[in-house]
């Protein structure tokens, strides 16, 4: 597999950050963490490409989260699995917070970062 690097245009690299971390609203507004994404993608799928799939990596990573947390939250009827619960919420939850931010370092600086495994190309 071959990395190429997508370069943003310096009057979007604000934005470019800004939707990254739009995705952590969600721990200060009840469903930020999908909603602003979603909205900033709808406004900006037409105008600016780029924009739109970082917004939909946004979102992608949140339902994910969301998805495992409900998915292995039936492990907890399980006596045993328990502390491999929460250590999987804990590794989870720290993906959740640091993916957005290293995006928005990396498109503070011109460079498109794709997520692991929900990322998209542009």
């Amino acid at each position: 597999m071959t990395e190429f690097t997508v370069q943003i245009a310096p009057a979007d690299r604000g934005l470019a950050s800004l939707t990254h971390l739009s995705g952590l609203s969600g721990y200060i507004i009840p469903l930020g963490g999908v909603l602003v994404p979603i909205i900033i993608w709808i406004m900006k799928k037409d105008e600016n490409p780029l924009i739109a799939a970082i917004a939909r990596q946004a979102i992608f990573l949140n339902l994910i989260v969301w998805v495992l947390i409900g998915a292995t939250a039936i492990l907890w009827l399980t006596i045993l699995l328990i502390p491999a619960v929460i250590l999987f919420w804990c590794l989870l939850g720290l993906a959740a917070v640091i993916l957005p931010i290293v995006g928005a370092i990396k498109a503070s600086s011109g460079i498109y970062y794709r997520y692991p495994v929900v990322g998209s190309n542009p």
